[in-house]
């Protein structure tokens, strides 16, 4: 046995490598990753529910619940009225917020770069094409 051929174990030391580049610039705009993709799927989706955000990033609703809690309270994230139902409350980006969101993006893509620098651009294609599949249930 050698953990070195875990595919768990590799999965969880690339993951960490990236957080690892990309946390210095989470950590400077004063938000975790979690904020960040949660603002990162409000920005893609036009009023989108705090459960449909929980349920695309795969987090609990009370935990969702206490992120857009926070974002609302750092002025990145507004709760609006839902335009088709009035008991739900649609998430919009706040100016603040779709700055913030636009300048981390440019710096993940460039810590992915870093990331994947080792690799032809026809390796990381291939790279992304296969997590998406083994990502999807």
């Amino acid at each position: 046995m050698n953990i070195e051929e875990s595919l768990g174990f590799k999965l969880a030391k690339a993951s960490q490598r990236m957080f690892e580049l990309f946390a210095t610039c989470l950590d400077q705009a004063g938000i975790t990753s979690k904020q960040n993709g949660a603002m990162l799927i409000i920005h893609k989706y036009q009023n989108i529910t705090q459960k449909e955000v929980s349920i695309l990033q795969r987090v609990d609703q009370t935990t969702m619940g206490q992120i857009i809690d926070q974002l609302e309270e750092k002025h990145l994230v507004m709760r609006i009225m839902h335009p088709a139902d009035r008991r739900a409350y649609c998430l919009v980006l706040t100016d603040e917020g779709k700055e913030l969101i636009t300048s981390l993006w440019v710096e993940m893509k460039h810590c992915e770069d870093i990331f994947l620098q080792k690799l032809n651009k026809d390796e990381i294609t291939q790279l992304f094409k296969l997590l998406d599949i083994i990502e999807k249930e």
